[in-house]
Parts: C-alpha cells; structure tokens; sequence
C-alpha cells in the first residue's frame, strides 16, 4: 500500500477535514496515496494498533477504524465474536465487526452526510468536530476494551471478560 504525507492530500470536504482534525491534533497519520483516506498507528494505554479513517467524498462520509492486533486461533473465533457481541449491547456511536471468514476484528465509528445541506460540508469547524469527535471516540473505546479481545482469543470467558472491563471505574 502507498502511501503519502498528510499535508500533500486535499481532495473533497470530508478528506480535508481529515486532514485539518490530524494535522492540528497531531495524530501520527499517513494519507492514503489514492485518497481514499489514512492509516494510524495508536498507542494505547495497554498496547497499540492500527487504524483507518477512509474519507469518501463521493458519498460524504467518513469512516474510523481500530483494527485489532489480536489474532484469535479459529477455535476461538465464536467466543471473540460472543465478546463483540456483548461490548455492542451497550454502545451508541461505535459498532464492533466480526469476520467470520477471517476472524478479524475492528471497531467502527462513522457517518453519512450525504442528506445533509451543502453548506454543511462548507463548515470547516463542523466538519473538523465531527471527524474529531468519530476518530477519538473511537480510539477511546478500543482502547477500553483491548485487554478483553486480547484475553478472550487466549480463552477466558466473554462475559466474564465485559463484566470486569464494564465494572472497573477507571475505564469510564
């Protein structure tokens, strides 16, 4: 995959907001070299991973992804995807995905705004909020629940594993 500087891409609204919200923030970002979007390297409080924030101009809408560095063992895979499923139960801007073919998994923050006014989309600050609000909202809750993918794919037990996570107070 290639891939340029942040600052050298600014295709439509959404891709420059992208890039506003990163630049400013200073998100350790690489732009895409096709202009669909960036690729993230996260550091966490219990580990680091990879994410995408994809930016589609044609259709206004942006995309973050967590994707997780855990690499469950297929016997694992309905247990890890039992474990999305209850973390899912509680969430409003963020939807964990399963694989079921590959057993990635990856956490979705995201939105459309196609229906919306046009001079919406010329609201930098808006924009720059909703992109940033989408990226660290997302990047919040993996982070919150990173140890449980990771202690699940080595086999505890998934309900015991959000139980735990949902009642420690420090991850609130």
């Amino acid at each position: 995959m290639s891939t340029e500087p942040v600052e050298t891409v600014r295709h439509g609204p959404v891709q420059r907001a992208a890039a506003r919200v990163y630049e400013k923030g200073g998100w350790p970002v690489i732009a895409l070299e096709d202009g669909t979007g960036f690729t993230v390297e996260v550091e966490g409080t219990d580990g680091s991973w990879s994410a995408l924030a994809i930016t589609d101009d044609d259709v206004d809408r942006f995309v973050f992804y967590s994707l997780s560095p855990v690499d469950p063992a297929p016997e694992r895979w309905p247990a890890m995807a039992e474990l999305l499923h209850r973390i899912n139960h509680g969430l409003v801007s963020a939807a964990f995905e399963f694989d079921h073919d590959t057993g990635e998994a990856r956490l979705r923050t995201g939105i459309e705004l196609i229906t919306l006014p046009r001079q919406v989309l010329e609201d930098d600050d808006l924009l720059d909020a909703i992109v940033n609000d989408l990226s660290a909202a997302n990047v919040e809750i993996f982070d919150r629940y990173l140890t449980g993918l990771v202690a699940v794919s080595l086999g505890a037990e998934p309900a015991e594993v959000v139980a735990a996570i949902e009642a420690d107070p420090d991850d609130d």
